[in-house]
C-alpha cells in the first residue's frame, strides 16, 4: 500500500487476533499528497532549469573566451608577420 492514502475501517479482537476490516480510499488525503507531490516537482524543475540556465552562460563565457585569444593570437601573427609561411 506504500503511496497509497487509504483508511483502515473494522475491527478487531486482540485476543483471538480476529475482525473485520476494509481499506477505503481516501480521497481528501489523496488530493493533499498529490498537491504536495506536484510542488516537489515544479521545485525540482525549476531548480533544473537554473542549473541548466547557469551552465549555458558559462559554456557561452568560455566560448567567448577563446574566440577573444584567437582573434588576439591572429593579429599578433599580422603584426609580427609570423604565420604567413614567409
Amino acid at each position: 500500500m506504500n503511496g497509497v492514502c487509504v483508511r483502515w475501517r473494522g475491527w478487531i479482537d486482540l485476543e483471538r487476533l480476529d475482525g473485520v476490516g476494509c481499506l477505503e480510499y481516501d480521497e481528501e488525503t489523496a488530493q493533499i499528497e498529490d498537491a504536495v507531490l506536484r510542488d516537489q516537482i515544479e521545485r525540482y524543475n525549476q531548480r533544473l532549469r537554473d542549473f541548466e540556465e547557469k551552465q549555458r552562460a558559462y559554456c557561452g563565457q568560455q566560448e567567448r573566451g577563446a574566440d577573444v585569444e584567437l582573434d588576439s593570437r591572429k593579429k599578433a601573427e599580422v603584426t609580427t608577420g609570423h604565420g604567413h609561411g614567409h
